[in-house]
């Protein structure tokens, strides 16, 4: 109950403050303040990495900051002595809880500290930390000091469904996440598992086509091991369920709004279905499941106890350090599955045929803070973190939360030969990009989230779930009418309209 509290706590907090700096600001976009840039401009020649390092040798002797969940400061705290000795430039890295990653822009905007000058947030919060003034775009900057060719490195689902918003760039990429599926190769491929299963279903043990098929499996390994090892498994605890729900939601063609007016769909039959689906899994997932975090999650499936899961790509890195990725987690078990896992896209249909299940993009995304006193010497880091040479560097940083995002990543032989599956997870994770789901990138879409994720919790707690999700609904209509129909509006159709350019 005290996690739980927590968490409403910080969403009250969020509310208020969103909802107080938009009635205050109107837009909400405030002006970043001015930077005099000496006369030697730093030309657009060289690397990424190269020109971000000419730019910041600039400002040497400033100190950037950055605020970051605490498990993903790894990267950024790994690299901010190379970057000192290459331009001057200090960086201090505030590791926090992530609900507080939520709540302390707003609560540093408002009280109007500049103690902060980078937010590592989630893609969702943009429309609303823009509209309540406590970030700025970057996308002068991006022009002034990066090339298309930098941008065209960038997976194309993944730009556009994490960087951009209303036209703009309002922040840098530094990790592709994603969700697909990982599951255990020496179960799947087992001559008697395959045999027994398809005795049972009257087809192949393989990775899932719809989610009949998921569960079908997901109860056949539990029963197979004896409960050994887990069929299946995901996260069903407070803070991030909303990303599973919206996960098979979006990918079986749920959408949040109908677009023109604005009412809610989630408590219509692909949301029943999709609530249905999460809790289906409960039968055959480990003891406890509805108090999961991703921490508990990776921590079964390294741990050797659940054989098939859905969720951001670390895991994948994670659960094969064994076979020579170093700076293994302290935070996990360690492995027992080095060698013993393959990869797929998810599943789209609850049943029957269709394509696969757009993966559901999630965090690893630096914003620049509205109040920043050091505007260029900031973006500068961002850049050089951004960069071909060091994402290739913080996604195999073996205890990182980044994940390859860049074509260059995705090619990169290194990367390919870090483990005997790599160029599989890599290809898949490439894949993935094509369906990219865009998150609940909208006016609003922070308390969406959180509204869902609440919706989730409730029924994993025992509330019916038509129930969950009518009341869900009457607090969506809620946020949009508190915050202005047509306005939500017009975001929604900039999302939508993300997303059919990415699946074009």
């Amino acid at each position: 109950m005290k996690r739980k509290f927590f968490q409403l706590s910080t969403v009250l907090i969020v509310v208020v403050l969103i909802s107080a700096l938009f009635l205050i600001g109107g837009k909400g976009k405030k002006e970043a303040p001015e930077v005099v840039v000496p006369e030697e401009a730093v030309m657009r020649v060289g690397s990424q990495k190269e020109r971000a390092e000419a730019l910041a040798k600039q400002y040497a002797g400033v100190t950037v900051t950055i605020l970051t969940e605490g498990i993903a400061a790894g990267p950024p705290m790994a690299f901010a002595k190379q970057f000192e000795e290459a331009t001057g430039v200090k960086v201090k890295v505030i590791p926090s809880p992530y609900t507080e990653t939520m709540s302390r822009p707003l609560v540093e905007h408002e009280a109007g500290t500049g103690a902060i000058d980078i937010y590592r947030i989630v893609p969702d919060w943009v429309p609303d930390f823009a509209v309540a003034g406590v970030i700025q775009s970057i996308d002068d900057l991006v022009k002034k000091y990066m090339t298309e060719e930098d941008l065209a490195d960038i997976e194309p689902g993944r730009l556009l469904a994490t960087m951009y918003y209303e036209g703009e760039i309002w922040g840098m990429l530094m990790d592709g996440d994603i969700f697909i599926l990982y599951y255990r190769a020496d179960i799947f491929e087992d001559p008697e598992a395959m045999k027994q299963f398809k005795a049972k279903y009257g087809y192949e043990l393989a990775p899932p086509k719809n989610w009949e098929q998921y569960n079908q499996i997901g109860q056949f390994i539990t029963d197979f091991t004896g409960g050994k090892v887990y069929g299946g498994a995901g996260v069903r605890a407070p803070g991030q369920a909303y990303f599973w729900f919206n996960q098979l939601f979006k990918g079986a063609g749920g959408m949040h709004f109908d677009p023109e007016t604005m009412k809610p769909l989630i408590n219509g039959e692909i949301g029943r279905q999709t609530m249905q689906q999460l809790v289906k899994e409960l039968e055959f997932g480990p003891p406890g499941m509805v108090n999961w975090g991703i921490t508990e999650l990776w921590s079964g499936f390294v741990d050797g106890k659940v054989a098939m899961h859905f969720a951001w790509p670390p895991g994948g890195r994670f659960a094969e350090a064994a076979s020579g990725l170093a700076n293994y987690p302290t935070w996990l078990p360690p492995t027992k599955i080095a060698g013993k896992i393959k990869y797929a896209l998810l599943p789209g249909p609850f049943k029957g045929e269709g394509p696969p299940g757009a993966g559901m993009m999630g965090n690893g995304f630096w914003v620049l803070s509205s109040d920043s006193r050091n505007r260029e010497a900031t973006f500068a880091f961002m850049m050089w973190m951004n960069s071909a040479e060091m994402a290739l560097k913080t996604s195999l940083y073996a205890n990182s939360l980044m994940d390859p995002y860049r074509l260059s990543q995705f090619e990169a032989p290194e990367y390919q030969a870090a483990w005997p599956n790599a160029s599989l997870y890599l290809e898949t994770l490439r894949e993935a990009g094509k369906y990219a789901l865009v998150p609940t990138k909208m006016l609003g879409g922070t308390e969406i989230d959180e509204i869902i994720d609440v919706a989730v919790t409730s029924v994993m707690g025992g509330m019916p779930i038509q129930a969950a999700l009518d009341e869900a609904v009457k607090k969506m209509e809620a946020v949009v009418n508190r915050l202005g129909r047509d306005r939500v509006k017009a975001t929604y159709k900039d999302l939508t309209k993300m997303q059919e350019e990415i699946h074009s």
